[in-house]
């Protein structure tokens, strides 16, 4: 498995999540659909274990800041930190059961030692499964690239021993009585060089530390459990008789209560598919839905949204398990040959004559994009050049790829002023309100790439915007450089677009936006490059390894022009910035990057918990002084559309996005 990059905290946790498999009368139906949604696998017991915990010594880690990392011979970038290889083993166990650890002590010091993350499966409600802690021996250099310590087979030094008892209880699926630890040996680092004064670490594992406050959650095959269910996951995890659906729509049609799509799917001539309050559509594998040309009207409500979600068996969804939905029109776009979109079936793009338009209302889409090549995966929702947009209480949950991504489109006639952060142009030409593509109250969660992406020359607007990042102990693979917003101006074979309002590049107005994430490696917050323009406003960011990078022309590449986007403010942790070419203004109040914890009322448990466990994020900011930014104003704060003066009031007031979304990691 890949190492954690993530901060060491001073407690022991351990997360069991059982990958939870509904029986045959998931499905339903006579025409073959409910063998899509049957349970998957063979019989027999089996339970999915995922594992944070902490091997803790009695001694004290001094270094602090990574500086000197143990053993002696490591290098001191954070990226090869590799100190340590964790191992399960037991017959009991059915896959996995290995992990890198991460150890960086604070600049005082403390008792931590490394952090393990690893996702075993069992094949028994007990398990006593062995832990070893092995290390790279000092003979062994850890510098180079490729790092030799990225490899587990160099870790063939044994320095400490463990058991782990796991004893499931459905019955009490959060006792933690369920993960016990004992029989701790052994020393983190036996064999320090003396000269690394402060780096030696004496004593035992401490057992009453390591097996304290445990975190766990269960469930077995053929069991599903989600306690305080929202109305948006009781309804994506509904079951019903669903219509199959495959090939080509070139004809109006409304979907029932429920539907499954095989295949791609491509409606176009103009078709309109329009989708009731509380339908469910389900992707089998190898599905997704393409617009070429043609329209989507979905009329979800707070009490009954629609759910696009994946076919696999409830508590079996994960990240890519179907493709999403891609929306084809004819706006603006900076390509100057037509090129092809991603997916199995790849459509050119933009359409030379038609258009697409699509209009959602409290739509969730989870569990998609398809991967299918490295680099060629589908997003949950993808819009190539798609110019008449309307997303009202959207959210994307656990894609594979991005959220949200835009190819061009939302620009209409002529959208080329923002205006300033001090003055921003709302209802003047060019302004917010003439962009053709708007989208307000949109989530983008637990997604394994980018959340919004913007690239050759989108130009829509967008207001009340949130994004949240999962940890790796959820299931799935971040990819190398996972962001917030990710922002190119134009794309990579035209570089230099033309000078007419069509082709100009990416300049989006952006504004109330809550970027949360979880230091994931190369992660950030916001980036703008090749030639990115754009106004952003009343944004508040944290957990990147990265808040905004800005990259000028010489950054970007040969061909590109500087990204000139200007950035209000922004408040965030204290993580770096690359402002090259962009403006980072305070016209609404001193930047602030004093950020010790994340700005809204609550997150921690959710990303940590995964999303079960009955806990629910609430996204409001709490920044003293800046309550009035994000994505989700606190209380009290009055929202209003893009032209700044009318109201919006929606269901749940400031938590707009309380009960109607979704939030369990599979």
């Amino acid at each position: 498995m890949k190492s954690l990059n993530k901060k060491v905290s001073k407690v022991v946790s351990a997360l069991v999540v059982a990958a939870a498999l509904v029986g045959c009368d998931s499905g339903g139906g006579s025409n073959g659909a409910g063998l899509a949604l049957a349970a998957l696998g063979g019989a027999g017991y089996e339970a999915t274990v995922i594992i944070n915990g902490k091997l803790t010594q009695t001694g004290t880690f001094a270094k602090a800041n990574c500086v000197g990392q143990f053993p002696a011979n490591f290098n001191s970038s954070p990226s090869y930190a590799k100190p340590l290889y964790v191992k399960l083993t037991s017959s009991k166990i059915v896959s996995g059961g290995t992990d890198f650890t991460v150890a960086c002590a604070s600049a005082g010091g403390n008792n931590d030692a490394a952090d393990f993350n690893i996702t075993t499966r069992i094949n028994d409600s007990s398990a006593t499964i062995k832990g070893e802690v092995f290390s790279v021996p000092d003979t062994t250099a850890c510098t180079g690239n490729p790092n030799p310590c990225d490899s587990a087979s160099n870790y063939t030094e044994l320095v400490g021993t463990f058991d782990l008892a796991v004893n499931v209880d459905v019955a009490d699926p959060t006792s933690v009585s369920q993960i016990t630890f004992s029989n701790e040996t052994g020393v983190v680092d036996p064999d320090v060089a003396a000269s690394s004064a402060g780096l030696v670490i004496t004593g035992t594992f401490d057992g009453a530390t390591l097996a304290s406050d445990v975190t766990v959650i269960t469930s077995v095959k053929g069991v599903y459990s989600n306690p305080n269910a929202t109305v948006g996951e009781n309804k994506c995890d509904s079951i019903g008789n669903p219509e199959i659906v495959t090939g080509s729509i070139t004809s109006n049609k409304t979907l029932g209560a429920y539907t499954l799509l095989r295949g791609t799917v491509t409606v176009s001539n103009g078709a309109t598919i329009t989708v009731p309050a509380g339908a469910v559509i389900y992707g089998e594998r190898g599905s997704a839905l393409f617009f070429i040309g043609a329209n989507l009207v979905t009329n979800g409500t707070a009490a009954n949204p629609v759910c696009f979600t994946s076919a696999q068996a409830r508590g079996s969804r994960f990240p890519g398990d179907w493709g999403g939905l891609t929306f084809i029109g004819s706006g603006n776009n900076t390509r100057t040959a037509s090129a092809l979109t991603e997916g199995t079936s790849p459509q050119s793009y933009p359409l030379s004559s038609g258009t697409s338009s699509v209009t959602l209302n409290y739509t969730i889409v989870e569990f998609a994009g398809t991967e299918v090549a490295p680099g060629d995966e589908l997003n949950s929702y993808s819009m190539y050049a798609l110019n008449n947009g309307n997303f009202n209480y959207v959210q994307s949950h656990r894609g594979l790829d991005d959220s949200y991504e835009w190819w061009g489109g939302g620009r209409g006639a002529n959208a080329t002023d923002v205006g300033t952060a001090a003055s921003p142009n709302l209802t003047g030409t060019g302004g917010a309100t003439e962009r053709t593509f708007k989208g307000k109250f949109l989530l983008g969660t637990g997604g394994m790439d980018d959340d919004f992406d913007m690239d050759e020359g989108f130009s829509g607007a967008l207001k009340y915007i949130v994004a949240v990042k999962y940890p790796k102990i959820c299931g799935g693979t971040p990819s190398t450089d996972p962001g917030g917003m990710e922002m190119d101006g134009v794309d990579g074979t035209t570089k230099t677009p033309s000078a007419t309002a069509g082709d100009e590049p990416s300049n989006p107005f952006v504004d109330q936006y809550t970027l949360l994430g979880v230091n994931e490696t190369a992660s950030y917050a916001e980036r703008h490059r090749e030639g990115m323009k754009g106004l952003f406003l009343h944004g508040v960011a944290y957990a990147f390894k990265q808040i905004i990078k800005c990259e000028s022309a010489a950054t970007s590449g040969t061909g590109y022009g500087d990204s000139t986007s200007i950035i209000d403010g922004l408040v965030s942790d204290s993580n770096p910035d690359q402002v090259q070419t962009c403006t980072l203004t305070t016209a609404t109040g001193t930047r602030d990057t004093s950020l010790a914890s994340a700005p809204v009322a609550s997150i921690s448990t959710t990303q940590s918990n995964c999303g079960f466990l009955g806990f629910k994020p609430d996204l409001k900011t709490n920044v003293a002084g800046k309550t009035t930014w994000g994505g989700a104003p606190d209380t009290g704060t009055t929202l209003y559309d893009f032209d700044g003066t009318t109201v919006v009031t929606p269901t749940g007031g400031n938590s707009w996005y309380s009960g109607w979304a979704v939030w369990r990691a599979r």
